[in-house]
């Protein structure tokens, strides 16, 4: 195991997280926030994560939904060890149930039409595109060289009637996704774009679709991240939620810093 830190944060209406992650290699990011606050989520769902790496995005969710119930799949070993470790140290062995397949496999391994909710924050760069991390997890994470767009869409088989897709993906490939979904039965229902700064073009793109919808879609207000200053928005502050705002920020600040430096 490489060498990890103990790190805490907080979503709105979840309360506190507590996440052990690699100091070099996959770590969690506002993207994973910003989804776990986009997704909706009802009573006794059942909810799929393929791709969870450490977890953030299931715990969140599960803090924040205790009576949804979770199958959070990782199939990179080290990122696998610590989403155990991460669900037994916050206490939701009962709400998330771990696997480690690569998730081509989840549609035969699962049964169909099994989940009301997927939940995915899939890699954002094609194979062979886009900058290479030297840490092999990492690079895994960011790059669609093991399994593509297409194939994490196709896990729509899982979904159970009317079911939903939520996920994050970068904003310049927001109609090829759109494009992508609606081959697959799967219609676009709410939309949000991402800015990092109120006059700066969008970076990632919030999806909701729903299996066997009929046509017709909210597009939510812009997210802004920043103000003009370098600080986070009054929203986004809000979405880490009253508690230990400061300590997420200088920790999601560090977080950008490291990114920097690979």
């Amino acid at each position: 195991m490489t060498e990890v830190s103990r790190d805490s944060i907080s979503l709105r209406n979840a309360g506190i997280v507590h996440i052990t992650q690699q100091k070099k290699g996959v770590r969690f990011t506002l993207d994973s926030l910003l989804l776990a606050d986009f997704c909706r989520i009802k009573p006794r769902d059942r909810v799929l994560e393929p791709g969870a790496g450490t977890g953030t995005i299931s715990l969140l969710l599960a803090k924040k939904f205790p009576k949804a119930r979770f199958v959070a799949d990782e199939i990179e070993p080290g990122a696998y060890e610590l989403l155990l470790r991460n669900i037994e140290r916050n206490g939701l062995s009962e709400n998330i149930s771990p696997v480690d397949q690569d998730i081509r496999d989840l549609i035969s391994s699962l049964s169909p039409q099994t989940f009301n909710v997927i939940v995915a924050n899939p890699p954002y760069t094609k194979a062979g595109a886009g900058r290479t991390s030297p840490f092999p997890d990492r690079h895994l994470a960011r790059q669609s060289q093991i399994a593509p767009i297409t194939a994490w869409l196709d896990l729509k088989n899982l979904l159970k009637n009317k079911g939903r897709y939520v996920l994050v993906f970068p904003a310049n490939r927001a109609a090829e996704l759109m494009a992508l979904l609606r081959i697959r039965d799967l219609e676009p229902k709410r939309i949000r774009f991402v800015h990092p700064y109120l006059h700066k073009p969008a970076s990632l793109v919030l999806v909701e679709a729903m299996r066997s919808a009929g046509v017709g879609l909210d597009v939510l207000p812009p997210l802004i991240v920043h103000e003009q200053d370098g600080g986070y928005t009054e929203e986004v502050r809000d979405i880490y939620g009253n508690t230990e705002i400061n300590r997420a920020r200088i920790f999601l600040a560090k977080l950008a810093k490291d990114a920097k430096k690979i």
